[in-house]
């Protein structure tokens, strides 16, 4: 007797980290129960022509910020048009308050309104009053824990001596510590004193940002963590010369992560001519030779995932720079530029981008296989891209609640049209037909590859 399936999607080219294969996918319940040649739609309940498709897993975005002009409601809408079924949020502890208090109430908002699944980082801004809450944030299924390297003005900086002991205590967890890596005092040092030279805050903005301040403090986070014995994430990589001391630390075998974003792959310093304090974001657009070091780190795999660091704010071109917060909306986009910037130039090929954007995600933070692949057993989280067809990003036709887009006016040859999460459609044909209630929280294993 054949199978029978809830649902399959007919017709399209499966793309995972090993391979493409053009194969549908059976759906049973929330989990892919089949992927083969010519499935059998006899009794399903809806069949999906994919042809001349590609079926994607849903993007693992690691990054993301639901406590700005985005909650954790419109981030998961947002981030679902742009082909994402998963999430991962950093959940901000600020100076008074508890990590275990911030985790669950991040953990209960997300159950209730997030459209996506979800898991959680906690960021620390307090860590001397904080690091004994961290043992504990592992029976909450947090397992990765994000401290600045920057920011001493902001009063977000985590000082050498204790990135050193959130370091030890993560490692002795078996967790993982990501940073924000960039010099911060230097950096603060560099700002005054153009700040006293009368430059303008836009014309001195990169100078107090060098790439070798970034490639410094990713080297000293490095030392720490193989003193300390712990895994280490570096999110939004944006220079070229940031890659050296990865690259080393891998080659003595140790347990060092990468990441960069779409931003720092496609955009430059030029764009903060543009758009001004719109692009101000840290670590600051670089040059169009950091765009093409990092595709290097990608192609030869010293970047391991790309995120996108979605963190919209109220911003305009004419607000005052300096005063100005860090962040843009970048969680749409996240598929579609990796793509169209990628895979259509001939940098990667559709197996390396499912890499970056969810397989390897998947892997890091202990989803893999059951997230991050399209394989009999993994939960149905499906999307099919049109790789014909052709859409230009514009502010209008994003979901962010943000009042613009840095890629605005670019064309992308490829989007996603059909979204599924665990089985049930999120997205279909460009229109919202998910509700939240039903996501998933996913505790996290990092560093457990």
């Amino acid at each position: 007797m054949p199978e029978v399936f809830d649902l399959v999607v007919q017709g399209g080219v499966v793309v995972t980290g090993a391979g493409m294969a053009r194969a549908d996918v059976g759906v049973r319940g929330e989990t892919i129960a089949a992927v083969a040649a010519d499935l059998p739609t006899a009794g399903a309940r809806r069949v999906v022509d994919a042809t001349g498709k590609l079926i994607l897993p849903g993007v693992i975005d690691v990054h993301t910020h639901p406590v700005y002009l985005d909650d954790i409601h419109h981030t998961s809408i947002t981030a679902a048009f742009g082909g994402t079924t998963t999430t991962i949020h950093y959940a901000y502890a600020r100076p008074g308050m508890k990590v275990l208090d911030t985790i669950k109430k991040f953990r209960d908002d997300g159950l209730e309104n997030s459209l996506t699944d979800f898991g959680l980082h906690a960021g620390l801004f307090d860590v001397a009053n904080q690091i004994e809450e961290l043992p504990q944030a592992f029976e909450l299924g947090v397992t990765s824990f994000k401290v600045f390297m920057t920011y001493a003005k902001l009063k977000w900086m985590t000082d050498d001596y204790w990135l050193m002991a959130v370091l030890d205590v993560v490692g002795q967890e078996g967790g993982l510590v990501a940073v924000h890596a960039e010099n911060g005092l230097a950096t603060d040092y560099l700002e005054d004193k153009y700040n006293r030279m009368g430059l303008s805050a836009l014309d001195a903005f990169t100078r107090t940002r060098p790439d070798v301040l970034e490639a410094e403090a990713i080297n000293r986070a490095i030392a720490m963590a193989k003193v300390a014995d712990c895994a280490l994430y570096i999110p939004h990589v944006s220079a070229a010369k940031a890659l050296a001391p990865i690259r080393r630390a891998r080659e003595e075998g140790q347990v060092v992560y990468a990441e960069t974003c779409p931003q720092y792959l496609t955009l430059t310093e030029e764009m903060l001519h543009e758009r001004g304090p719109q692009a101000k974001i840290g670590p600051p657009l670089r040059t169009p030779e950091d765009n093409e070091g990092l595709w290097q780190g990608i192609q030869d795999g010293t970047i391991d995932t790309v995120a996108s660091d979605h963190a919209p704010k109220a911003k305009r071109v004419d607000d005052d720079f300096f005063e100005a917060p860090y962040g843009s909306p970048q969680a749409e986009t996240l598929l579609t530029v990796t793509y169209d910037a990628g895979v259509n130039s001939g940098r990667i090929s559709l197996p390396r981008l499912v890499q970056l954007l969810a397989e390897t995600p998947a892997r890091i933070f202990g989803y893999y296989p059951k997230k991050g692949t399209i394989a009999p057993g993994a939960d149905a989280d499906v999307v099919i891209f049109d790789p014909t067809a052709r859409f230009t990003i514009r502010h209008a036709n994003q979901h962010s609640q943000a009042n613009y887009t840095l890629y605005e006016g670019r064309e992308c040859l490829g989007r996603p049209l059909w979204v599924m999460q665990r089985g049930r459609v999120l997205i279909e044909d460009g229109q919202l037909v998910g509700r939240p209630g039903q996501a998933q929280y996913l505790p996290t294993q990092a560093a457990k590859t």
